[in-house]
């Protein structure tokens, strides 16, 4: 696509500060793609130095790909994260400036609401925030609200603070409140509010914020703004919204000031369990940066261009990341490009203030995109008269910015269709048969979208689509917990606990993975004789039964279950299936149990009991999306969801009042004004002004045609009114649409006379694979080594990711490499770090004192043997998974154990191996995996711009001694040209053979009786 002016300004203008302000479809992926390879062309900045934040990971992917397509394989050295995902490398890679340190993980949901209630339990009899009756009540809002102060980066110190200055104000102000309460209409009405207003305004040590509050509210009064409202004099209407301002600051502060004492008690339980959560993460960071300028000194000199993609949307504590990046100039490589027309993430009352504060603190003329191309004109005349009606617009305050769009598409303009059916099953029935028709005509499924408000919203729909064989994908996660094999799982792992509930055998023995007969169900369920197939059946399953409840006693739950899916055919139910997506559920739920071992000694009723909790308090346990067969099925998405994404057909369904605008404002917890620096007075905002901006961006995602529809009546018949946006559209712009009368009667008719497809358009495995490898697939060299071992077994344990237990030396070998890392960071607590370990890894109790005697022995002859030289400097476990690294198009990666720096220029690259040294030559042989392993490294180093080494030296290191020499072994290679040579062969041959799918072939040196196809071929 040519640039236009406007964009080739944005992308030639590479020095200082840049603001972008980029209406929807003007293309800001292109100009922040073009301004990066400009920079790379006309300046010496190497593409490690130019760090590119996202909004989303979905963002950060499309944003590489786009670059690729411009600059080639430069675009894999280009720093392009999310702000979590940069934080996160910022702790990994400087754990020492982090408290929380390594060992420390992210609070799951279900752990928050159980800290959540310690800290309501901690509250005293009779507080706001934990009434009577139901002490739990405010929990969620609790929640939303400390989740709100982080976001915008208000420590408790800083919230205490604010709450002060409010109560200071109430208590500064009770008089006057009495005197403006009894103020009436007459004569000096309007004298009397000023002077009540300038008393407000004199009370020293006001605020900053609440000076601002209250100018504002008079500066509105004396512009006409209080000219219409509840009252017919506009000074009554100025006098009652001050106090409502006041009642409202009375009547917050008792619940603030619990919400504080919650705040401080639930950071403490965090820090007291090693937990973090979400948005600690950014804190974290943003505080180190803050309070260690060497760290800071280092991220300012790293990178030299800074690009921020949906400013708008960035909240306070990733603000002052990007801030604290820049202020090393005065005039810092910052570009910024967002639209204040699309701020729908940001906390309430927010919508402006990034923008406002980037103008004013660096004070520059912004660029303004107004070319769209994506829509035709009508259908951003039709966003542009909604939108108009906001009035916290960055065009109202810099009147020079002229943002409505102009569309440079060729499409034909097509008036907004608005269907008004007579029930809400008679609405999804037109929406339904529309989009049949449209797919029909020839019109791509994955260029029609349907945009809701609410995720629920589409419910209803899902069984129309379905009865009219309309294939379609909900681009969201999915709660396996209400997935049907899950639950049968779930009912299985039940009965082995407690055989005597025979209300689980019905639904186990009617799975589709046990398969019994129908029929011969209903004779058992009513005591009568079955069929012999089917009692031979019932007595192989009791059987299976009684084992796995030997196996109960024997095992730790990991491998238990492994064996458990196992023998019941579960596992071998799921891969039959066509439909990946229940082998995608398998594996999320083996990732929860296995997360949760890892945590501590769970048996199976404490699992059970876990997920009971989930259940109870309405947690999902989430299986992320697969990558989807996007290109042959309708998108169903919320407004939120489909941000950033186009459609040339627009369903924008139900269109209600209080469900898109005018929605009843829930929460009952209020935060004290200065949570936004830039904070107007939400009393006086329009309450719709978030809601209409969520429209806006529904209605922006269309190219062609948009669609709206509700329904005048509901399920009860009761009327319905439509959104108050409806209403703000020009007329003129409209085309109604008459329903026929039959719709009803249609609807339901097709609901009930077809039988239809399975609900969520099935995944073919094929499809799934290819897009995977084309997506999200990394290569290294544990895949490489495995794949030539065994193809087979490669496929299910790598790619599908089947549920594989570990056995007690691999789980022996994780701990010792803790422990090593721990050594040769110079830290003292080694056997500790082992002990840990270990312990977390959930092994037998004869394995685990074996092993952890062993380890300990291990340990401390390896140790003594090699004393740590203070003289050499070490990198551990350098991992290159964020330098995305290419070797010929293919995506590569890998850890290395140890990295002795040797000079300025020079390295050697250590791997520990925790087996016997013994009968180890084949590994080690020039075509071995050990050997393999380091010429990978090597390879790595080289491809990788931000490793500054080169690697002169690979060793292996054994740890255990050998037990036929007594000592310890450890040998050293050069790696040669050769060497590399033949390792890039290898991974092209291999990485092509996955890609084609070329997995059913069982590898010579498989012999391992756990591995895959020895299971497969016994059952």
């Amino acid at each position: 696509m040519q640039l236009n002016k406007a964009q080739q300004l944005a992308v030639d203008t590479i020095e200082g500060p840049v603001m972008v302000i980029a209406g929807a479809g003007t293309g800001k992926t292109q100009v922040i793609a073009h301004r990066i390879a400009n920079i790379l062309k006309v300046t010496q900045t190497p593409p490690s130095s130019i760090l590119c934040l996202t909004f989303t990971d979905n963002a950060a992917f499309n944003m590489r790909q786009r670059l690729i397509s411009i600059i080639g394989t430069l675009a894999y050295s280009v720093k392009i994260h999310t702000f979590h995902s940069f934080c996160n490398e910022v702790v990994q890679t400087h754990l020492e400036y982090f408290i929380f340190g390594k060992e420390a993980r992210v609070v799951d949901q279900l752990e928050q609401i159980e800290i959540f209630r310690q800290t309501i339990d901690h509250l005293p009899d009779g507080a706001v925030l934990k009434p009577w009756g139901d002490k739990y009540f405010y929990l969620h809002e609790v929640s939303s609200r400390i989740q709100n102060l982080k976001r915008e980066s208000i420590s408790s110190d800083t919230f205490q603070s604010l709450i002060d200055s409010e109560k200071y104000f109430v208590d500064q102000s009770t008089d006057i409140f009495s005197q403006l309460r009894l103020l009436r209409v007459g004569k000096t009405l309007e004298s009397d509010l000023i002077a009540l207003v300038n008393q407000l305004q004199q009370i020293p040590n006001l605020s900053d914020t609440i000076t601002t509050l209250i100018s504002y509210h008079l500066s509105l009064f004396k512009n006409g703004g209080y000219d219409i409202g509840a009252a017919k004099s506009p000074a009554i209407n100025f006098k009652n919204a001050l106090l409502r301002l006041i009642e409202g600051y009375l009547k917050n502060i008792p619940k603030q000031q619990e919400l504080l004492s919650l705040y401080v008690d639930y950071q403490q339980i965090l820090k007291d369990r090693g937990r973090y959560d979400f948005d600690d993460m950014i804190l974290f960071v943003f505080n180190a940066f803050k309070n260690n300028q060497d760290l800071l000194l280092e991220y300012q000199e790293k990178f030299q261009y800074i690009l921020v993609d949906e400013y708008q949307d960035t909240n306070s504590s990733q603000n002052q990341i990007i801030e604290l990046l820049g202020n090393y100039f005065d005039c810092p490589n910052i570009f910024v490009v967002g639209d204040d027309d699309q701020s729908i993430f940001r906390f309430q009352g927010a919508s402006l203030e990034n923008l406002q504060t980037f103008l004013t603190k660096y004070k520059v003329d912004p660029i303004v995109l107004t070319n769209n191309y994506r829509s035709h004109q009508l259908i951003l005349d039709t966003a542009a008269s909604v939108i108009n009606h906001n009035q916290n617009r960055l065009g109202n305050l810099v009147k020079t910015i002229d943002k409505n769009l102009v569309s440079s598409t060729t499409v034909d303009t097509n008036p907004i269709n608005l269907t008004v059916a007579d029930s809400p099953l008679s609405e999804n029935y037109l929406v339904g048969t529309k989009i049949k028709e449209l797919l029909d005509s020839g019109v791509p499924a994955n260029d029609i979208a349907v945009i809701y408000r609410n995720n629920r919203d589409v419910f209803d729909l899902l069984e129309i689509l379905n009865h009219l064989r309309v294939p379609f994908y909900l681009p969201s996660e999915q709660n396996i917990l209400e997935s049907k094999p899950i639950i049968h799982l779930i009912y299985l792992l039940k009965l082995i606990l407690n055989p005597s509930d025979v209300s689980l055998l019905y639904p186990i023995l009617s799975s589709e993975f046990i398969n019994f007969d129908a029929l011969d169900l209903l004779h058992l369920a009513k005591g009568e004789p079955t069929s012999k197939h089917s009692q031979k059946k019932l007595k192989k399953f009791n059987l299976r039964l009684a084992r796995a409840r030997v196996r109960l006693e024997r095992y730790n739950l990991d491998k238990f279950f492994n064996i458990t899916i196992r023998k019941f055919k579960f596992l071998n139910y799921c891969l039959s299936q066509k439909n990946i997506s229940i082998l995608n559920q398998l594996h999320t739920f083996y990732g929860e149990l296995k997360r949760l071992c890892l945590e501590e000694k769970f048996t199976l009723d404490q699992f059970l009991a876990r997920l009971d909790l989930y259940l109870e308090n309405q947690v999902p346990l989430s299986c992320p999306p697969l990558i989807s067969d996007t290109t042959s099925s309708v998108a169903l998405m919320t407004a939120h969801r489909a941000k950033g994404l186009e459609f040339g057909h627009v369903f924008i369904i139900q269109a209600l009042d209080k469900k898109w605008g005018n929605n009843p404002d829930r929460s009952t917890i209020k935060l004290p004004p200065g949570i936004i620096r830039t904070e107007l007075s939400t009393e006086l905002n329009d309450a719709n002004e978030e809601e209409r901006r969520l429209f806006y961006v529904a209605l922006t995602r269309a190219k062609s045609q948009i669609y709206i529809s509700f329904a005048s009546k509901n399920s009860s018949l009761r009327d319905q009114l439509p959104s108050i946006f409806l209403s703000e559209i020009d007329p003129k712009l409209i085309e109604k649409i008459i329903p026929p009368v039959s719709t009803q009667n249609q609807s339901l008719q097709t609901i009930f006379s077809s039988t239809g497809p399975t609900s969520i358009k099935s995944v073919s495995l094929k499809k799934y694979l290819s897009e995977y490898f084309a997506s999200e697939y990394v290569f290294n060299v544990t895949h490489l080594n495995s794949y030539l071992r065994c193809p087979f077994c490669f496929y299910h344990t790598t790619i599908l990711r089947l549920p594989q237990s570990k056995n007690k030396f691999s789980s022996f070998g994780t701990a010792i490499h803790a422990a090593l890392s721990v050594a040769y960071q110079g830290k003292n607590n080694v056997v500790e770090t082992f002990d840990r370990v270990i312990q977390r890894e959930q092994l037998p109790e004869d394995d685990y004192h074996e092993s952890l005697q062993k380890g300990h022995e291990l340990l401390t002859n390896y140790l003594k043997n090699n004393p740590l030289d203070p003289s050499i400097s070490r990198l551990t476990e350098h991992n290159f998974r964020s330098s995305h690294v290419h070797f010929d198009n293919i995506p590569i990666t890998g850890k290395i154990d140890l990295v002795n720096i040797l000079d300025n220029h020079h390295v050697e690259v250590v791997d520990f191996k925790t087996g016997n040294p013994d009968g180890k030559y084949k590994e080690l042989s020039v075509d071995g995996d050990y050997f393999r392993q380091l010429v990978f490294y090597k390879l790595l180093s080289e491809l990788d711009q931000n490793f500054k080494y080169e690697v002169v030296k690979g060793t292996i290191d054994f740890v255990q001694k050998s037990k036929q020499r007594g000592t310890f072994i450890r040998r050293e290679f050069d790696i040669t040209e050769e060497h590399l040579a033949t390792l890039k062969k290898q991974i092209k041959e291999t990485y092509q053979k996955i890609i084609s799918l070329e997995f059913n072939i069982i590898g010579e040196r498989c012999r391992n009786p756990n591995h895959l196809h020895h299971l497969f071929k016994n059952n």
